[in-house]
């Protein structure tokens, strides 16, 4: 009986890689999307400072930043991670986009709110943000370019890690045979296909989604 195959829409750390491997599956790889730097400019201080992605926050601590006093407010775990390497905790870490706006509904609507995000972020915030008059600014500090990258090889799952991920994916690939894994909720309600399965990680982070994967193929070799 063959291996069964784990295709992940993104580059793995090379731990994740050998776990999936030590586990008696067959393992391939490649980036879904491309994330290009852009341009921009810091604004003045907020009162509370909104990081959507990893690579948001990436972008932003890559240059040099003084919230000075500002709240900030994350989605996901691993933007949490790169906060606080640099110091920075959060007031809240949200599993996603939808969490954290519901967070938000509780604050001051007469602070200023700042949201550093990428060219393709979901308009959940800002659109709830314009319902709340609320002073509001977004800054775009990177841009997502789909690869749409035909994989020749039939893969038993996937591992998906954004919207736009599985969006790129789907324009060159068939997965109606797939059992698919995602990072999150908003990742999981992207696909336009049907899927054999979509399974969900509580705790929006790669190493979960490669747990979950594993564990499911370990489950199924003792059925």
């Amino acid at each position: 009986m063959d291996k069964p195959f784990i295709l992940s829409t993104k580059t793995l750390p090379n731990l994740l890689r050998e776990r999936i491997v030590q586990n008696g599956l067959a393992y391939m790889e490649y980036n879904a999307i491309r994330i290009l730097p852009v341009h921009f400019d810091i604004p003045n201080p907020a009162d509370y400072v909104i990081f959507s992605s990893q690579n948001a926050t990436k972008a932003v601590l890559n240059k040099t930043h003084n919230f000075q006093g500002a709240q900030v407010l994350c989605v996901g775990k691993q933007s949490e991670k790169l906060l606080l390497e640099k110091n920075i905790k959060p007031l809240k870490t949200a599993q996603n986009m939808s969490v954290l706006v519901d967070f938000i509904k509780k604050l001051d609507k007469n602070a200023h709110f700042l949201h550093f995000c990428g060219n393709r972020r979901l308009p959940v915030l800002a659109n709830k943000m314009k319902e709340w008059m609320c002073d509001f600014r977004e800054v775009v500090v990177y841009q997502t370019e789909l690869s749409n990258t035909k994989i020749e090889a039939a893969p038993n799952a996937i591992l998906f890690f954004s919207p736009s991920g599985v969006e790129s994916h789907e324009k060159q690939n068939d997965i109606t045979d797939t059992h698919c894994f995602c990072i999150g909720n908003t990742t999981a309600t992207a696909f336009k296909q049907t899927p054999k399965s979509i399974q969900v990680v509580q705790n929006a982070s790669m190493e979960q989604v490669v747990a979950k994967a594993i564990h499911y193929f370990k489950l199924s070799q003792h059925a």
